[in-house]
C-alpha cells in the first residue's frame, strides 16, 4: 500500500509539472520542470524500495535467533503461541515489531496459523522469511517437530547468510571496480574536452596536415531546423539549454552536452550493475546511480562554469 501511494502522489506531481512544462513559453523553465518531475517520479519510489530492503534484510538476520527462541521455549513444553508472546519481552530490534503485531493477535485468540499466514505477506519481498513460515507452518499443521524444524530452519538461514556475507565481501571489490571506470571515464571525458576540442575548433590546416572533409559540428545543419532527423541535436540543444553549456552554434557546446548525456547514463547504469553485484538487487543499486550522478554531475558542471573545458 505504501509504495502504491507514494507512486500515486509521485505521478500526480509528475503530471502536474509536464502540464506547467507544455504552458512554459521558456525551454530553460520547461527542461527544469520535466527534469524534476521525473526526479520526484523516480526518487521516492526507489528510496522507499531501498529502506524496505533493508528492513527486510535486517528482518533475516536477527530471524534465525528468534527462531532459535521459540524453539527453546517449545522444548520445555509450552505452546507455540505462548512461545511467541514470551519471545515479544526479548528486543529484536526493528523485527520486535512484528512480533508485537503477531503476539497481539495471538492475545486476540486468532489461531497460529492464521497468524504466520499474515506475517508472511507482510514479509512477502523476502524469500528467506516467506520459505522459512511455510514450512513452519506445514511442520505445525502435520503435527511435526515444531521446534526440530526451527532449529534446522535456524541453522540454514545462518549457513545462509554467512554465505552471502562472504560473497558481498568479494563482490564489493567489483562494486569498486564499477565505480573506478565510471570516474576514469568522467576524467577521459573531461580531458577530451580539454585538450582535444580546441583542436576541432582550429584552421583545418592543423600541424601541417589538412582535415578535409571533417565535420566539427555535426548539428551545425539542425541549429534552424525542426526536422524530424534532427530529434538527437534537438535534445543536446535541450541539455546545453538547461545547463547552460553555451550557445548551440558553437562546436563546444555540442560536445560538452554529449559528454554530459554520457556522463549522465553511465553513472545511472553503473550504479545499478554496482547494486546488482554487491547486494544482488537493482533495488540497492539506485542509491550508487545517485551517488554516481550527483558526483559526476557536479564535477562536469563545475569544471565548465571554471573555464576548464
Amino acid at each position: 500500500m505504501e509504495d502504491i501511494f507514494v507512486l500515486i502522489i509521485s505521478v500526480f506531481i509528475f503530471l502536474f509539472l509536464l502540464v506547467a512544462a507544455l504552458f512554459s513559453n521558456s525551454l530553460t523553465i520547461a527542461s527544469n520542470l520535466i527534469f524534476i518531475g521525473i526526479v520526484i517520479l523516480l526518487v521516492p519510489t526507489s528510496l522507499l524500495r531501498v529502506f524496505k530492503y533493508r528492513k527486510f534484510k535486517a528482518y533475516e538476520k536477527v530471524f534465525p535467533i528468534f527462531l532459535r527462541d521459540v524453539a527453546e521455549t517449545l522444548q520445555s513444553g509450552s505452546t507455540i503461541s505462548n512461545s511467541i508472546q514470551e519471545c515479544e519481552k526479548i528486543d529484536y530490534g526493528s523485527f520486535s515489531s512484528e512480533i508485537k503485531k503477531m503476539s497481539n493477535q495471538l492475545s486476540w485468540n486468532i489461531p497460529v496459523d492464521k497468524v504466520l499466514e499474515s506475517f508472511s505477506i507482510r514479509v512477502k519481498r523476502s524469500k528467506i522469511l516467506t520459505r522459512s513460515i511455510t514450512i513452519i507452518r506445514q511442520a505445525e499443521k502435520s503435527g511435526g517437530d515444531v521446534a526440530e524444524a526451527m532449529e534446522s530452519l535456524a541453522e540454514n538461514i545462518q549457513s545462509l547468510r554467512d554465505v552471502q556475507e562472504e560473497k558481498s565481501i568479494l563482490l564489493n571489490q567489483q562494486m569498486l571496480i564499477m565505480y573506478a571506470i565510471f570516474f576514469i571515464f568522467l576524467g577521459i571525458s573531461i580531458a577530451i574536452l580539454r585538450f582535444l576540442i580546441p583542436l576541432f575548433q582550429t584552421p583545418s590546416n592543423v600541424g601541417g596536415f589538412v582535415l578535409q572533409g571533417f565535420n566539427q559540428n555535426p548539428c551545425a545543419a539542425c541549429v534552424s531546423s525542426s526536422d524530424f532527423a534532427c530529434f538527437g541535436c534537438t535534445s543536446m540543444f535541450a541539455v546545453s539549454t538547461v545547463f547552460d553549456f553555451g550557445a548551440k552554434e558553437e562546436t563546444a557546446t555540442y560536445y560538452r552536452s554529449l559528454f554530459f548525456s554520457m556522463i549522465v547514463i553511465q553513472g545511472f547504469f553503473s550504479g545499478l550493475i554496482a547494486g546488482q553485484i554487491s547486494s544482488d538487487s537493482l533495488s540497492a543499486g539506485i542509491k550508487h546511480s545517485f551517488a554516481m550522478l550527483l558526483i559526476g554531475v557536479f564535477i562536469f558542471v563545475l569544471i565548465i562554469r571554471l573555464g576548464l573545458a
